[in-house]
This record gives C-alpha cells, sequence and structure tokens, in this order.
C-alpha cells in the first residue's frame, strides 16, 4: 500500500477531537502506512494536549504542530507541506471515517494514472449527537465532459473528508488560498480541475464518510454573507476561466446562472448594489435568465422582470413575517 497522511486541521475541539481522531487509528490500513498530523490553530482550550494523549501509544508515524490561528486553509497547508504521505487525507476536528475508508480507496490510488488528482466516495451527513442513520446518502458523480458545471452543483458537492488528494497535484496549485475561511474546499477542487487534474469515483457499498452537521458554533452558521460571497466568488473564477480558454458551454452557464441567483436572493433585502453586481453577471451569461425555484418568483419574474419580481417578493416574506410576530405576541 502507500502511504497515506491525514491532516486534521483542530480549534477549540478538546471535545469533538477524540471521535474524529479515534476514527482514525482504527482504519484498517496497516499503520506503518498511515501518518497522523494534527495541526492546533491556536485554540485557547486543551486541543494540543488531548491530541498529544491520544497519539501517545498509536503505532502510527504522528505529530502535533500549534500555531497561531490563521484558519482552516492555513492550517490545512501547514499539515500537508509537513507530511510524507503521497496521498493526504484531509479531516476535520468533528468528522469521521469509516474504518475501512482509507484502505478501500488506497488500494485504487495504488495504481490511478498520474492526471488523477482526486479519489472520493459516498459521504453522509449526521447529526451532533451522531445519528448515523439520518439523512441520505451523498453520491457525486463528476463527469469529465461537466467537470466544472458538477463541481459548482450542490447535488456534486465533493467534501474534503470523503476523498484522497495527489500530493503533486497539491503542490501544482499550491494548496488552499488561505484567504478563504469558507467554501475553501470547493475553491481548492475548482482549481485542480482548472489545472487539469481528473476526479475518479471509488464506489463502495457503504458512505466512507460522516459530516457532523452543527448548526451552531460552525463558520458558515456564524456568517452566513462570507458564504454566500464564497459561492459567487468560486462562480466568478469558474466564468473566467472558461470565458479564458473557450469552455463555457451550456451546461455549465446554466449551472453558473443558479449559484448567481443563490446570491441575487439573499442580497436583495440587504444589498441591492450587490445584487445589482450579481444579476449583471446572470444577465452577461444568460440575458433571458429567470429563477428556477420558488415557481410564483419564476412566474413573476417573467411577468414583472426579476428585479421588480424580487423586490415585491421581499416586500411579501417582510409582510409575512411581521404578521407572524404579531400573531405570536
Amino acid at each position: 500500500m502507500i502511504l497515506v497522511s491525514v491532516v486534521i486541521p483542530a480549534y477549540n475541539a478538546a471535545d469533538r477531537l477524540p471521535t474524529a481522531l479515534n476514527s482514525v487509528l482504527a482504519q484498517t490500513c496497516p499503520p506503518e502506512k498511515l501518518e497522523v498530523i494534527i495541526v492546533d490553530d491556536g485554540s485557547p482550550d486543551d486541543t494540543a494536549v488531548v491530541a498529544r494523549e491520544h497519539l501517545r501509544v498509536t503505532p502510527m508515524e504522528s505529530q502535533v504542530i500549534t500555531v497561531d490561528n490563521g484558519g482552516p486553509s492555513r492550517a490545512r497547508n501547514i499539515g500537508w507541506q509537513t507530511s510524507s504521505g503521497e496521498w493526504v487525507q484531509f479531516l476535520d476536528d468533528d468528522d469521521v471515517l469509516a474504518h475501512t475508508k482509507i484502505e478501500q480507496q488506497a488500494s485504487v490510488a495504488r495504481t490511478a494514472p498520474d492526471d488523477v488528482a482526486v479519489l472520493y466516495s459516498d459521504w453522509k451527513r449526521i447529526q451532533a449527537d451522531d445519528s448515523f442513520h439520518e439523512g441520505e446518502v451523498q453520491s457525486p458523480q463528476i463527469r469529465d465532459e461537466f467537470m466544472l458545471a458538477d463541481l459548482i452543483n450542490a447535488d456534486g458537492f465533493i467534501h474534503l473528508g470523503s476523498a484522497l488528494f495527489r500530493r503533486s497535484w497539491l503542490e501544482r496549485v499550491k494548496g488552499f488560498e488561505e484567504e478563504h475561511w469558507l467554501i475553501e474546499d470547493v475553491h481548492l477542487l475548482l482549481r485542480l480541475a482548472m489545472a487539469g487534474g481528473r476526479f475518479d469515483h471509488v464506489e463502495t457499498e457503504e458512505p466512507v464518510f460522516f459530516y457532523r452537521q452543527r448548526d451552531e458554533g460552525s463558520l458558515v452558521a456564524e456568517n452566513k454573507r462570507a458564504f454566500i460571497e464564497g459561492c459567487v466568488r468560486n462562480a466568478r473564477m469558474v466564468e473566467q476561466h472558461a470565458r479564458k480558454n473557450d469552455m463555457l458551454t451550456d451546461p455549465l452557464r446554466d449551472q453558473l446562472t443558479r449559484v448567481y441567483f443563490q446570491g441575487t436572493r439573499y442580497y436583495a433585502p440587504r444589498d441591492r448594489e450587490r445584487f445589482s453586481e450579481i444579476w449583471d453577471r446572470i444577465r452577461g451569461l444568460k440575458p433571458d435568465a429567470h429563477p428556477e425555484t420558488p415557481p410564483h418568483l419564476r412566474m413573476a419574474s417573467k411577468i414583472l422582470g426579476y428585479p421588480a419580481a424580487e423586490k415585491v417578493a421581499v416586500s411579501y416574506r417582510r409582510l409575512k413575517s411581521s404578521l407572524k410576530g404579531e400573531s405570536q405576541s
């Protein structure tokens, strides 16, 4: 088997880290074919102490690195750049690997062609209480001929933890862009694809990775605007690349438009200037575009024009919220 490096960025995770780390220590790979690198991202709690205690008796090569807080992208870069493995497994401090995850994917990685940058498999969301049987299995399919469109489609989302990344391809794109703290995972995947890397799906009988859904305390939950901006940023990067390389196909136009509409809906009641900027990008892609959902907004958009329809929708939602508040008081 090949050597796989498991990189875990951890922040204020003393209570969560043991579960994630135990799922690594329980891997069915030979321990000499795994190394574990935990990057404590300036945690104010005992994250580093907990990590060292759990790794104290493992036969795997391991180390705990403590750095000043710089965000998940920087922590992951420090981790994989310190590592020795030909392939890298990223794992967030509150997520879980199936016991056979790395073994199954590593067996494919050993003979994967050089242009394969990412191996990925099915994954599943779990609740904070580890309810493994809730939620649907996520089975993204990234097609070579529609790679960029599939990667920015929510249905094609490859969670970092569900994949193995080839080190040489991480080196080619210089890993994560460290200023990005949200949607940085999709940003990396898109850059790998634009650099020519391929994505291969490794078939497994069960999901190999479990993402713990946290409604509070996560970066996304605490900053919705930054999340939306991350989605728009990624779409704009893809659009610019596609225009430059004459790759702006109809499926890609459609998917970029869907992402941009996500931005306009968010900004309609909050920032009309930003709404207009993103609406201009939509018209540049599809002059006759209308939102796909909800149906009543799509119908109103065809009659009134999209900006006017969104204004009406905003007013309606505000009135509905106001009436609901009065009825509860």
